[in-house]
C-alpha cells in the first residue's frame, strides 16, 4: 500500500517562509489543491480572487527540479565491478541522502527526518523534485549541483528552479511568463485551436490522452486534450525543459554551471582505472596496487565500503573527503539484506539457504559467472517502464506526484528482489586474495530508480529473472494504479486484449496473455562471457532496451500496454562488429524489406513465457544439437523469399527423428508458433515458419514469414529445465 502524504503544511510553510503558516493559509491551500479536476472558468476567477486577498497566499512558491546526467558515462568509465558499484552507490548517495541533507540544512524541520526532508516530493533514480520557499529555491538548486561535484569530482548534474502561483500548483501554467490576470482556461484554448496559425502547435502540446485519437478535433476531444495537461504535472513538464536546456547550454535558467575538467599532462601517469586523468593516489587495497585519479579512487573506496570491505589506504589518501557514514545503509547491498531479514524476504527459499544472511556481494563479474552453467556467463538486465514520463506529467497534485513516484519505486524494487530470491541462491567461490572458500550473492544491482533497473545475475538465470521482475513489475504496479485512482485521481487507461504469435498451453504464457496491465516494463536481456568489456556489453543491452520498447509502443498502437523483451546471446565480441540491427539485418533478415524473417523478437512477455517454455521442452525431449543445427541451416537454403525447401526439410526430420520428439517438435513448435492468427492472409501451416504479423496490417502484402527457430538455438544453452518464472 502506498503511503499518501499530504504536502499542504509544507507548501503553506513555504509561502509563509520564515514564519510559520498561519490556520488561514493552511486552510487555503488545502481547499486549493482540493478543487475539481474541471472547474468552470468563474470558479477558478474567484479562488484566483481569494488566494490575492491574502498576502501570504499570493506570495509565489519554488518548485526545484534537477539530478544527475550522463550517468552512464560516469558509472561505466571504470572496468571493474567494484569502482562501477561505488560510481552508481555514489551518485544514489547524492540524489536521496545529499539532497535531503541541503533541504535539512537550509529549511530546518522538527524533528530532523534523515530519510526525507517533508518538502522532497521525491527523491531517487537519478532526480529529485522538491518544494522550497521561493526566494531559497535558485540557491538550492545551486547547492544540489555543488554538492554533485564536491563528493564525485566529475559527475555532470543540472539543478533548476522556478516560481509559481499557487493556483497553478493544482492546475499548472496559468498565466504567460508569470503574468497575472486572467488564467489561460478552455474556453481560450478552444478558441484558439480555430486559428490556423496556432492549431498546430496547441496541438503538439496538449497531446490526447489514451483513448483519443490524434486525429479528433470534435469539442469534445479538445476539452479532454486541455484538462489531460493542465496539472501540476505540466509544472514538472516547465522544470524538465528547462533541466534539459541547462544541461545543453550551461549558462540558462540560473548562473553559469561549471563542468569538472582534469588536464592531462603530457609526463603525467594516466589513471589505470578512467585512462583520461591523471593519476595522483596509490591504492593500496589488499594485493592489488592500482594509481588512480581521485575521482576513480573515490569509486573503488565507496565500492568497497558499501560491500563491508576494508578500503586500505585509500582512507588516509582520500583526505579530507571520507565515505560518506551513511551510504553503506542506503546501499542495495543492504536493502538485499533487509529483504532478507524482513518478513516478506524471509519465506524464500534463498533466505533459508545456510549462507544467505552471511554471504558478501560479489567481488567481481567472476563471482556472478560461476553460478551459471555453462559457468563464467554473466547476463545484464536493463529495463524501463513505458511511457512513465508522459504518465507523470498529468498528475493532478504534489501528492498524487509522490504517491505514484514512490509506487514505481517500490514495486520495482520488489520485483528484482522477489525475481533474485526466487531464481538464485548463494555460491561458493574463492577468494583471490586469500585463497579461501567464501560464499557471495551471484548478481549485482547497479541502480533500481523510479521504473529503470539494471541489474547483472548468473547467464543461465538471466531469462528467467527477467520474465520474472516483469511479470511482478506489471501485476503489482496495476493494482497499486487502481488504488491510486481512488485516492489520488491517477488516471490509467486500461489495455485492450492482444492477439499473441504464441498459441502454445504453457500456464505463465497464458497468464500474462489473460493479464491487461496498466503500465508495461520492457526490457533488454544480454548473455555474454564474464570478460567481455564491460562498455561494449552496455551499449549492446542500451540497444536491445530500445528494440523492445519499439515492439511496446507498436503494442501500444493497438491498445495492449504491456511491456516486451528483446535478447542476445554473445559467444564473442566480434559476433556483433557494428550493432545489432546491422547483424541481425545481415544474418537474420531483420529489415522491412524481407519477406523471410530469420527471428521474431523482440517478444512480449507472454510470448517470451512460451517461447521459453518451447526451448525448456526441447530440452527435455533431448532433443539432438547436431539436429537442431541442420534444421537451422536448411533455413538458407530457400531461395529468394520462399520457405517450401526448409518446410520440407523440417517435416522429413520430424517424421524421422521418432517419438517422444517428434510430438514435442509438432506441440511445441507447429501447434504453438506456427498456425496463422485469426485474420492472416496465409492460410496454409508452413513449419517452422509463422506468418509474420506485418500480414494483419496489409492486405495487399505478399506472404511473410517469420521463425523462432534461430531464436531457440541461441538462447538454448541458457533456458534451464527447471528455472521457471
Amino acid at each position: 500500500m502506498t503511503e499518501l502524504l499530504d504536502f499542504t503544511p509544507e507548501i503553506a510553510a513555504c509561502l509563509a517562509h520564515p514564519d510559520p503558516p498561519p490556520p488561514a493559509l493552511l486552510a487555503l491551500v488545502r481547499e486549493t489543491l482540493a478543487m475539481p479536476e474541471r472547474p468552470a472558468l468563474a470558479d477558478l476567477l474567484e479562488m484566483q480572487r481569494r488566494i490575492a486577498a491574502d498576502p501570504l497566499a499570493r506570495r509565489p512558491i519554488g518548485l526545484v527540479y534537477g539530478g544527475a546526467t550522463k550517468i552512464k558515462g560516469y558509472v561505466f568509465e571504470a572496468p571493474k565491478l567494484p569502482e562501477i558499484r561505488g560510481a552508481s552507490a555514489l551518485l544514489d548517495w547524492v540524489g536521496e541522502q545529499g539532497v535531503n541533507r541541503i533541504w535539512h540544512t537550509h529549511l530546518p524541520v522538527a524533528p530532523p527526518r534523515p530519510e526525507r526532508h517533508p518538502s522532497i516530493v521525491y527523491a531517487g533514480g537519478g532526480s529529485f523534485l522538491a518544494l522550497a520557499p521561493a526566494d531559497l529555491a535558485p540557491a538550492l538548486a545551486i547547492a544540489v549541483e555543488r554538492e554533485y561535484t564536491t563528493q564525485t569530482l566529475t559527475a555532470n548534474s543540472v539543478a533548476v528552479a522556478a516560481s509559481f502561483n499557487l493556483l497553478e500548483l493544482r492546475y499548472g501554467r496559468l498565466y504567460p511568463q508569470g503574468q497575472a490576470g486572467e488564467p489561460y482556461w478552455v474556453e481560450r484554448f478552444l478558441a484558439d485551436c480555430q486559428d490556423a496559425r496556432k492549431r498546430a502547435a496547441l496541438l503538439e502540446y496538449y497531446y490526447p490522452p489514451e483513448g483519443i485519437g490524434p486525429e479528433d478535433t470534435s469539442d469534445t476531444a479538445l476539452r479532454q486534450r486541455f484538462f489531460n495537461r493542465k496539472t501540476f504535472g505540466e509544472l514538472v513538464t516547465v522544470l524538465a525543459t528547462m533541466f534539459n536546456r541547462r544541461r545543453d547550454e550551461r549558462a540558462s535558467h540560473g548562473e553559469a554551471r561549471s563542468l569538472p575538467h582534469y588536464a592531462m599532462m603530457p609526463w603525467a601517469e594516466k589513471c589505470q582505472s578512467s585512462d583520461a586523468r591523471p593519476a595522483v593516489v596509490t591504492a593500496r587495497v589488499g594485493s592489488d596496487k592500482r594509481h588512480l585519479s581521485e575521482a576513480s579512487a573515490r569509486k573503488l573506496a565507496v565500492g568497497r565500503a558499501v560491500k563491508g570491505t576494508d578500503i586500505g589506504s585509500l582512507a588516509s589518501d582520500l583526505k579530507p573527503w571520507a565515505v560518506p557514514a551513511d551510504l553503506r545503509n542506503a546501499s542495495w547491498e543492504q536493502r538485499w539484506r533487509d529483504y532478507l531479514a524482513g518478513e516478506e524476504g524471509r519465506q524464500t527459499n534463498y533466505a533459508r539457504d545456510p549462507g544467505a544472511l552471511s554471504a558478501d556481494p560479489a567481488a567481481d563479474l567472476a563471482d556472478i559467472g560461476a553460478a551459471a552453467a555453462p559457468r563464467r556467463y554473466i547476463g545484464l538486465i536493463y529495463a524501463d517502464g513505458n511511457n512513465i514520463g508522459r504518465l507523470m506529467a498529468t498528475l493532478a497534485t504534489p501528492m498524487a506526484y509522490h504517491a505514484v513516484s514512490a509506487a514505481l519505486s517500490d514495486v520495482a524494487r520488489r520485483a528484482v528482489f522477489a525475481a533474485l530470491a526466487s531464481h538464485l541462491r548463494p555460491v561458493e567461490v574463492e577468494d583471490a586474495e586469500t585463497r579461501k572458500k567464501r560464499s557471495v550473492h551471484p548478481f549485482e544491482i547497479l541502480t533500481i530508480g523510479g521504473d529503470d533497473l539494471f541489474i547483472i545475475v548468473p547467464g543461465s538465470k538471466a531469462f528467467a529473472i527477467a520474465l520474472s521482475i516483469a511479470r511482478n513489475f506489471e501485476r503489482e504496479l496495476t493494482g497499486r494504479f487502481k488504488e491510486l485512482e481512488r485516492s489520488v485521481g491517477l488516471s490509467v487507461p486500461a489495455s485492450q486484449p492482444l492477439l499473441l504469435r504464441y498459441a502454445g498451453d504453457d500456464a505463465t504464457a497464458k497468464e500474462l496473455g489473460a493479464f491487461l496491465p496498466s503500465v508495461g516494463l520492457s526490457a533488454g536481456v544480454l548473455i555474454a562471457q564474464e570478460t567481455t568489456p564491460f562498455f561494449f556489453l552496455r551499449d549492446r543491452v542500451e540497444e536491445l532496451l530500445k528494440r523492445a520498447k519499439k515492439r511496446a509502443r507498436a503494442s501500444a498502437q493497438q491498445g495492449f500496454f504491456g511491456g516486451a523483451v528483446d535478447f542476445m546471446v554473445m559467444k564473442s565480441t566480434t559476433m556483433v562488429s557494428d550493432d545489432i540491427a546491422a547483424f541481425r539485418k545481415e544474418a537474420l533478415g531483420d529489415h522491412k524489406e524481407s519477406r523471410r524473417r530469420l527471428t521474431a523478437r523482440p517478444y512480449t512477455w507472454a510470448e517470451f513465457a512460451g517461447f521459453l517454455a518451447t526451448a525448456r521442452a526441447l530440452k527435455e525431449a533431448g532433443a539432438p544439437r547436431s539436429q537442431l543445427y541442420r534444421l537451422r541451416r536448411t533455413l538458407d537454403a530457400d531461395q529468394g523469399d520462399g520457405v517450401l525447401v526448409s518446410t520440407m526439410e523440417y517435416l522429413y526430420t520430424r517424421a524421422r527423428i521418432g517419438k517422444p520428439l517428434d510430438r514435442t517438435l509438432l506441440t511445441h513448435i507447429e501447434q504453438a508458433w506456427c498456425s496463422p492468427p485469426a485474420g492472416a492472409q496465409v492460410r496454409i501451416s508452413m513449419p517452422p515458419w509463422s506468418p509474420w504479423p506485418k500480414d494483419l496490417s496489409d492486405k495487399n502484402s505478399k506472404p511473410a514469414y517469420e521463425t523462432i527457430w534461430p531464436d531457440v538455438l541461441e538462447a538454448y544453452e541458457f533456458v534451464e529445465i527447471d528455472n521457471r518464472s
